[in-house]
């Protein structure tokens, strides 16, 4: 695997104050975060960057999470970057809809800074 300071990592939350903290944490490890603010913007990205991995909140303005998820997962070229949902949506059957939508994997929020990067690195592994 490549080193850290190469992997670059999407975040995508309409909160700037979790961008900001999110983006801190990565950084401190070694990673390369990039930010946007909604779906529609989490998808120009993603087309313009091509990040290892994409942090996605599901309840932004403009696009939503769900949407731009199912838009970048029908694009056969970014198809295969993990989607990670990193969101609020925390009831049962909110893991298997974000899944469903095609999310890689799931973070509830409030984010524990503590494991973050251990999680996000279970995904970058596989």
């Amino acid at each position: 695997m490549e080193s850290k300071g190469k992997i670059t990592i999407l975040i995508v939350e309409d909160d700037s104050g979790n961008r900001m903290l999110i983006a801190d944490v990565l950084a401190s490890k070694g990673y390369r975060p990039i930010e946007a603010k909604d779906g529609e913007e989490a998808i120009a990205l993603t087309r313009q960057k091509r990040p290892d991995l994409i942090l996605m909140d599901l309840s932004l303005p403009r696009l939503d999470g769900w949407e731009a998820t199912r838009r970048l997962k029908a694009d056969a070229d970014l198809k295969d970057i993990p989607v990670i949902a990193l969101t609020a949506h925390a009831m049962a059957g909110d893991e298997t809809k974000a899944l469903d939508a095609g999310c890689d994997g799931y973070i509830s929020k409030p984010i524990n800074v503590w494991s973050l990067v251990e999680e996000i690195e279970g995904y970058l592994k596989s």
